[in-house]
């Protein structure tokens, strides 16, 4: 582990610039049609009872790795093949957000620019940053996140400015009930992206004041999860459902049709600079988690060695991974039914169910003496 320290704010900033991540860009929860805000808020609810497990796991850990404390948990035998899932996940998730940020920048601007560069400036970069340390991309999600909420601020009020909102497109809400909410939120918007949050397990034990990250943990989420909500109510009200569903990035495709007074327009820019940054913080927090999680596991001295070979594994995983972008987002809704359930849910619930058993037996063993 680093010897660094990260105050509550930069938490907030990193958790809230994660939960953005390619969340903010992608057609997220749009399954709902024009109820997807509510399938979100549904995720968001859900998701904060995850990082309250995830967080009472750490807390019960000061200090320990996730990766250390599986182990701890049930057992070398058993822990160290659950810490190693935990490290392909993230290798894995970092990979398929490589490849949303490589996808979005060749579809959008760089059309004759080879996807592999992309991704390798996307990597290279992450990979970069992590090797000065987690302070660094700590501090520079403080900055971040304010250049972010302002952006958000300024588009939003030319979206409005424009003209181009109908409110209308959001009714009848729960026109065909609540079947296509649940089936939405269970599990897309809960796993995506608030399931993912586990890689904040690999932080927890760099804050000075650990007591503190449960309840920043859950304003960061609930403040991201509204936003995400807002935001992709505004793009059905002003694209319809059927539109935004069918939109690759429904957010670029809405930020392009703002035009005031035939002389502010062409916006796609800086909505893709937002995109991009946010997927950056993403990518780098998986990747980071990642590498602390085979440092521990395979005993190395320090993270830095580890930094460039999972980098590349990152980058080749992300080119192989999909033939093509549809391919690409038919795995992902795949992988959220059965492999990211199972690391982001299943295990921490396995491990919640072993501590309080254990808990429950020492306070019994306890009392009788």
């Amino acid at each position: 582990m680093e010897n660094a320290k990260l105050t509550g704010k930069q938490l907030f900033s990193l958790i809230v610039l994660f939960v953005f991540g390619t969340s903010i860009a992608i057609n997220y929860g749009l399954s709902a049609k024009k109820d997807a805000w509510l399938a979100i808020l549904l995720g968001t609810a859900h998701g904060c009872v995850l990082f309250t497990i995830f967080s009472y796991l750490s807390r019960q850990y000061p200090g320990i790795l996730l990766t250390r404390y599986a182990r701890l948990i049930v057992g070398k035998a058993v822990g160290w093949p659950i810490g190693l899932l935990f490290v392909l996940y993230f290798i894995y998730d970092a990979s398929r957000d490589v490849r949303d940020a490589g996808e979005l920048l060749h579809i959008s601007f760089y059309h004759q620019t080879p996807l592999l560069v992309l991704n390798v400036i996307m990597v290279a970069t992450a990979g970069y940053v992590l090797y000065l340390g987690i302070e660094v991309l700590a501090r520079i999600g403080e900055i971040f996140i304010v250049i972010i909420f302002s952006l958000g601020i300024i588009g939003n009020l030319l979206v409005y400015c424009s003209g181009i909102i109908d409110l209308n497109q959001l009714q009848p809400v729960l026109e065909y009930g609540w079947k296509p909410v649940f089936a939405t939120a269970y599990p897309d918007t809960i796993i995506f992206p608030f399931g993912e949050l586990i890689c904040i397990c690999m932080v927890f034990p760099y804050l000075r004041q650990p007591k503190n990250q449960t309840r920043i943990g859950l304003f960061a989420i609930l403040l991201a999860g509204l936003l995400l909500s807002y935001t992709i109510a505004i793009d059905i009200a002003v694209l319809g459902a059927d539109i935004a569903g069918r939109s690759v990035f429904a957010l670029l495709t809405m930020i392009s049709k703002v035009e005031i007074a035939e002389f502010l327009q062409r916006l796609d820019p800086v909505a893709l600079f937002t995109l991009i940054i946010v997927d950056f913080f993403k990518v780098s927090l998986l990747y980071y988690g990642a590498v602390l999680g085979a440092t521990d596991l395979f005993r190395f001295q320090t993270h830095k060695t580890l930094v460039f070979p999972v980098g590349i594994v990152i980058l080749l995983l992300s080119m192989f991974i999909a033939s093509s972008m549809n391919e690409h987002l038919w795995e992902g809704q795949l992988s959220i039914g059965h492999f990211q359930v199972f690391v982001t849910a299943g295990i921490p619930l396995l491990l919640l169910l072993v501590v309080v058993v254990r808990k429950q037996f020492a306070k019994k063993n306890t009392e009788r003496q």
